[in-house]
């Protein structure tokens, strides 16, 4: 039972989370006025005691006056400068530590998840039909060394305000290196995920980045690939960069899909083991020919 109040009694008199500084005035302002009465419910109490023992040095009715106009006044101000004071600084804190950990998890130049971020969230994601995509900015190399590095932040600001617009719904949006983007589709088969793919890489054509020497076009290429069951993350990830170096291969500006194929799982799993989500030589290739 002395738990139970005592847990009751914590839980009255405690100022919790805030969203806004008008909550921790209005959460301040409530739990001042509880002090107040629980401050002239333990003087009224006092005083009938020591009247009761004969130890008032006035009358009874007197003591009750003062305690009812004083006693609830002074204790409301004082509370509520108290309350205000720790509640905004547990509010400026929280507003802290949470544009810290965004910070952790978001890729400053785009906006979108970064590769920790996108990692962690294939972990958590425990729904069907996964579809994952790799997207690439072709000649993203050619175009940093022509028009300056401010033109290759501008071509991936504009990748990934496209990949925003275009996965809409249960989708994971990163950028997981320089020129490199992903993007893990839930509750989607592969032909919506090459769509999709498919309709970005149209769009990101159909742009002109603006520049202050004029305008450009760029395009990007990408791979496609499902996780089946028992399928790992590494194993779609090197088959999804399998099928994008395909795509750099072939032309560019174009998505390539690479279907799961049984008897290569093991040794898809090998190469990921070693060179960490990369295949080296692919993508050494890669690298090469963009």
């Amino acid at each position: 039972m002395i738990a139970k109040v005592r847990g009751w009694i914590v839980r009255q008199l405690t100022l919790g989370h805030f969203a806004t500084r008008k909550d921790v005035v209005r959460r301040s302002v409530i739990l001042a006025a509880k002090i107040s009465l629980l401050a002239l419910c333990l003087n009224v109490v006092l005083e009938a005691f020591m009247a009761e023992m004969g130890l008032l040095p006035y009358a009874f009715a007197d003591a009750l006056k003062t305690i009812f106009i004083l006693s609830p006044t002074i204790s409301f101000i004082i509370g509520t400068t108290a309350y205000m004071v720790v509640g905004f600084a547990i509010y400026d804190l929280s507003r802290e530590r949470a544009a810290y950990e965004q910070m952790s998890f978001t890729d400053e130049l785009s906006g979108l998840a970064n590769r920790r971020a996108f990692l962690d969230a294939v972990e958590e994601c425990d729904r069907q039909d996964k579809v994952l995509i790799l997207f690439d900015v072709d000649h993203f190399k050619v175009i940093n060394d022509t028009y300056g590095h401010p033109a290759g932040d501008a071509a991936i600001i504009v990748v990934a305000d496209v990949l925003r617009a275009v996965f809409t719904r249960d989708a994971i949006k990163a950028r997981i290196g320089g020129e490199e983007f992903a993007v893990l589709l839930a509750n989607r088969s592969l032909a919506e995920g090459m769509a999709l793919a498919e309709l970005a890489r149209m769009r990101i054509e159909a742009l002109k980045l603006e520049l202050p020497g004029g305008q450009i076009n760029f395009t990007i290429s990408g791979g496609v690939t499902d996780l089946i069951e028992g399928d790992g993350f590494t194993c779609a990830f090197s088959r999804a960069d399998r099928a994008l170096y395909a795509a750099k291969r072939n032309g560019r500006n174009r998505i390539v899909p690479a279907l799961p194929v049984a008897d290569e799982a093991f040794d898809l799993a090998e190469d990921a083991r070693h060179t960490g989500f990369r295949d080296e030589a692919p993508g050494a290739a890669r690298k090469a020919a963009r």
